[in-house]
């Protein structure tokens, strides 16, 4: 959904701490890889743009880009849904793990960490009626970059077992028999393990975390009523608590087990209240 504007305030006491503790922890001549991880609509990309002008504005060369820029084609994630035709998690477009071009991103963080240009791709949502698709344009970086901000729901998911990841839903009061009464999340955790090297590479990481598991769903309700006021059209309520649902087990496995550098937390009415460093 992407948070509303931040106020000076908020900017002082939530973005600026963060930006000193980068500056601080960087290394002349060197690529710092920051991951910034959160649920949906948490503000993963407001909070990257302002991170990106604050150091930007400190003469730092900085790019940031999201994991979904490495989303595979159209053409393989149908392959995917057929594959798993009965997988609730892989019955929606696009985000779980197993939907992204991990070789690629793996190649781009490389390269990134060794000052060598790289190239981020473009990927546009709206492609196929909202399925979307991998576009053929390219953004080339040819300098290397004091850091890198790269954001995603799934950036830094960890491999763990069916039972530790229940028993996080059961702690989180997320019905994971509800959502997925055959254990199909056990395919998920199966495609989480070719992620894991690119997890190595990164330096810092920030989480975005809600007070409770239904901030998510009151976001994307709110998003999509904004998106019919301005489109006419968007998802049922029901399309809507089915797509959040699928992503919330994993989401708070992220949650629990990301070990994560700096944490700002958000309140339901989207207020971030707090930034720590851990």
């Amino acid at each position: 959904m992407g948070a509303r504007k931040f106020t000076q305030e908020e900017q002082e006491r939530i973005i600026k701490p963060i930006v000193r503790n980068l500056i601080e922890s960087h290394t002349k001549g060197k690529t710092t890889i920051i991951a910034l991880q959160g649920g949906q609509g948490t503000g993963k990309t407001t909070i990257a743009n302002f991170i990106k002008r604050d150091l930007t504005y400190f003469k730092y060369k900085v790019q940031s880009f999201s994991i979904d820029d490495f989303y595979t084609t159209a053409k393989e994630r149908k392959a995917l849904q057929k594959k798993y035709k009965k997988n609730p998690f892989y019955q929606i477009p696009r985000g779980m793990p197993g939907t992204h071009r991990v070789k690629e991103l793996h190649t781009v963080l490389k390269n990134v960490k060794e000052g060598k240009p790289f190239s981020i791709p473009h990927f546009d949502k709206s492609k196929h009626k909202g399925f979307g698709d991998v576009l053929k344009k390219v953004n080339n970086i040819k300098r290397r970059q004091d850091f890198i901000i790269l954001e995603g729901w799934c950036v830094g998911i960890p491999s763990v077992t069916s039972k530790q990841l229940q028993k996080i839903c059961t702690k989180n009061r997320i019905n994971l028999k509800s959502i997925d009464p055959r254990e199909y999340h056990k395919t998920v955790i199966k495609h989480i393990t070719p992620y894991l090297p690119l997890w190595k590479l990164i330096d810092t990481t920030i989480m975005i975390v809600p007070d409770s598991s239904s901030c998510h769903k009151l976001w994307r309700l709110l998003q999509e009523k904004r998106l019919k006021e301005k489109k006419g059209e968007g998802m049922t309520k029901t399309q809507v608590s089915h797509f959040v649902d699928v992503f919330l087990p994993f989401t708070y496995l992220c949650y629990e087990k990301i070990k994560s550098d700096i944490i700002i937390k958000v309140d339901k009415l989207h207020n971030y209240y707090q930034v720590k460093n851990v």
